[in-house]
């Protein structure tokens, strides 16, 4: 179902200007409505005025910069609509920087890889309209306010706050080239995918390797094979049964498909940034624990990951 209640609104304001950031408040600004990114910084700020806004290369390679409207997070004028595009472990961080803006009505979209914050943020404000969200678009950033949009996918959007899930749906109003679906039951949604970073992104990290290395290595791929097993356990233990074909195959699909891709998460270690490893395989292992399920994979990565991390 493309509708929602929310969407009709007119100013969106939108903290985190990465790539997904930036492709969203393109978007949204071709299809007229009024888009504030919310940046971390004077120097970000001033980025922004001289690279004359954000600057978007469209799939089929037309380059265009819109002159975006941009502020700190200090300012005090309210948000009534709030995207959160950061890492998923500056989340709650950023939710609460901006926190006594939000008007009583607000929406927040939470937009990120893994799982945790979602839970955390509806705990902390359980007043709040909070929904989930969870992307295939591909974007990425050329350089800081220039995102190139490497493929069109879809983002599904769903309530997860007792507020938002008493929201009345009506017609979706234009968003440019997104693709928006609102959805039931996204946390089914959202452990599918933290199911396949689990399985993809750690060992890309560790062997410093594309993703189609864990296919056609026999090792990584027996390695990988073993990861998955030990997901689907934890998933079901939790009552979160994933896909119809076994999480392997899917895993050895999406790995195939993005063989020369190098993870977000390889990524983020050779940059020596943060990883979401926590978010990730970190979530799961929580998940086994609460339920007394084994993971010996899942903890060994997760131990290996922080490491390489602090070593890098």
């Amino acid at each position: 179902m493309m509708c929602s209640q929310w969407f009709i609104t007119m100013h969106w304001h939108i903290l985190g200007a990465g790539a997904i950031g930036c492709t969203w408040a393109v978007q949204l600004f071709k299809s007229r409505h009024d888009v504030t990114l919310i940046l971390s910084s004077n120097e970000r700020l001033q980025q922004l005025s001289t690279n004359g806004g954000v600057t978007y290369q469209a799939t089929d390679g037309e380059i265009k910069t819109y002159k975006v409207n941009a502020e700190l997070a200090e300012k005090n004028t309210p948000i009534q609509n709030l995207v959160i595009c950061t890492k998923a472990y500056s989340t709650i961080n950023a939710l609460q920087s901006v926190a006594d803006r939000l008007s009583s009505d607000a929406n927040v979209i939470l937009l990120q890889n893994g799982l945790g914050p979602q839970q955390e943020a509806v705990t902390l404000f359980p007043e709040l309209s909070i929904w989930a969200a969870t992307t295939t678009d591909g974007a990425y950033l050329r350089s800081p306010f220039h995102v190139v949009r490497a493929g069109h996918g879809e983002t599904l959007i769903g309530a997860i706050s007792r507020k938002a899930l008493s929201n009345k749906p009506l017609s979706l109003s234009p968003s440019g080239d997104l693709t928006l679906s609102l959805i039931d039951d996204i946390e089914h949604k959202l452990w599918c995918k933290v199911a396949i970073n689990a399985a993809i992104n750690p060992l890309t990290a560790l062997n410093n390797c594309k993703n189609g290395m864990l296919v056609s290595d026999a090792t990584l791929a027996e390695k990988m094979q073993a990861v998955c097993r030990e997901v689907e356990t934890i998933a079901a233990s939790c009552g979160q049964p994933l896909f119809e074909k076994p999480l392997y195959d899917m895993a050895v699909s999406i790995a195939t498909l993005t063989a020369e891709n190098y993870s977000s998460m390889l990524q983020d270690i050779q940059k020596k940034r943060s990883t979401e490893i926590e978010q990730i395989t970190g979530f799961l292992c929580k998940q086994a624990e609460k339920t007394g399920t084994d993971a010996p994979q899942n903890r060994r990565l997760l131990q290996q990951v922080r490491q390489l991390s602090l070593i890098r």
